[in-house]
């Protein structure tokens, strides 16, 4: 039997005995090749049953990629500012997919796909608008995709996180819709990878969230309440110049348009526009159960500032960093009263870190082993279901996710506890 300060003293980078180091090797293995299978299993599946979408002829794959293409395409001809006009871009959508005008489940006029993003993020669209739509878009996905799983790989080097990486649903959504969500937190994974070791990097990455500035939200508070102002400096830096570059690249009037296409997507979405069940958040559960906007978003801030509190408490507290970055990666999606089901691909990032975590003792009340499993078949399980029971299901995702980051935490209090009792006792005895 092996204890938890063994793994205190190896992430401290010193030397353990030979033989409860082949021990805990042998059950981390054994734990990595049973993910591995798990998410093999599951990746089977999903291909099985999303990818016949992308090849029925339904026009849904690319869907969302379609307004970055539409407003790269208006940016490359000089007028960066009409892209934020829905009118104008649904135009040239309609030339992308023309058979959609009035189809469901896209028929565009009640259900609008706007280009809503900062404008820093032309910078990305232009280039792709460059290419043919159908190669733009697979080269977008395929990208994305390939960064998403690098630095899941890198959060955690093994075979297991690689497929972990691709093997939860929402990662599969996002990969057939062109979304931005994989981009995001593969920019978000390596600014926690990068956050100790490399700060100057680390904040020049988070400035690149700039382009979906809810999965920055939570970051400036953990910088000041942890002391990282190299970071927070380099990030603020970063920041005004690029929006600076945009301007001037760009034009000044797309900051404008984006004010307007912002305040417009808020309404859509917030207001009912958008069916509730596609928004997995404290806000869609509240406004799928009848709430009135005014009480929803009210009850939602509460939730809001009650998670982003205990984010930064966890942030402050003297405990291994793998527990840290999940619980950010938690809180981020819980604060937003916007995100989708394909942005719980930061979940599976939360996975990688906690698959660092050092193990309990046997007898303990939740396993880093079963926590994981509990956690990988929440998110799975929750994903499939997304489109059968038309109700959020972020939330129960997220909250399963906070109970197993707080068990680890109060695990590793105990252990610390009782360690230091055995100290003490040892050194009073004479």
């Amino acid at each position: 039997m092996h204890n938890l300060d063994d793994f205190f003293m190896s992430n401290l980078g010193v030397e353990r005995e030979g033989q409860s180091t082949r021990c805990e090797q042998l059950g981390s293995c054994a734990g990595d090749r049973a993910l591995a299978i798990a998410c093999l299993i599951v990746l089977g599946i999903t291909l099985l049953l999303l990818v016949p979408k992308a090849i029925d002829g339904n026009n849904a794959t690319g869907i969302d990629f379609s307004c970055f293409w539409g407003a790269g395409r208006m940016a490359l001809d000089g007028h960066a500012a009409a892209a934020y006009d829905w009118q104008q871009l649904r135009q040239l959508i309609l030339r992308i997919h023309p058979t959609i005008a009035n189809q469901p489940p896209y028929p565009l006029d009640e259900n609008p796909v706007p280009f809503f993003y900062p404008p820093v993020f032309f910078f990305v669209a232009a280039p792709l608008a460059l290419l043919p739509f159908p190669i733009a878009f697979w080269i977008w996905s395929a990208a994305k995709l390939l960064c998403w799983a690098l630095v899941t790989y890198a959060i955690r080097p093994r075979s297991a996180a690689f497929l972990l990486a691709l093997a939860v649903p929402p990662v599969l959504y996002d990969f057939l819709v062109g979304q931005s969500s994989l981009l995001a937190a593969s920019l978000l994974g390596s600014t926690l990878l990068t956050l100790d070791r490399r700060p100057i990097i680390s904040g020049f990455l988070i400035a690149l969230l700039i382009f979906k500035p809810q999965y920055g939200v939570l970051l400036p508070f953990v910088l000041i309440a942890t002391g990282r102002w190299s970071v927070f400096i380099t990030a603020s830096l970063v920041t005004s110049v690029l929006i600076l570059l945009t301007g001037l690249t760009f034009g000044w009037d797309t900051f404008e348009g984006f004010r307007r296409a912002a305040t417009f997507a808020t309404q859509f979405h917030l207001t009912g526009g958008l069916s509730w069940f596609k928004l997995q958040s404290i806000y869609g559960v509240l406004r799928l159960a009848a709430f009135g906007y005014e009480l929803a978003m009210a009850l939602h801030i509460v939730v809001a500032a009650v998670v982003a509190t205990w984010a930064l408490i966890v942030w402050r507290r003297n405990i291994i960093f793998p527990l840290k970055a999940a619980s950010l990666l938690t809180a981020t999606l819980l604060i937003s009263p916007y995100f989708a089901i394909y942005d719980m691909a930061l979940l599976a990032a939360a996975l990688a870190f906690l698959m660092n975590a050092p193990m309990a003792e046997h007898g303990s009340l939740l396993s880093n082993r079963s926590a994981l499993r509990i956690g990988y078949g929440v998110l799975v399980l929750s994903g499939f279901a997304y489109p059968i029971v038309l109700a959020p299901v972020g939330p129960l995702i997220c909250a399963t996710f906070m109970a197993i980051i707080w068990t680890q935490c109060w695990q590793l209090d105990v252990a610390g506890a009782a360690e230091r009792s055995k100290r003490f006792i040892g050194a009073v005895e004479p």
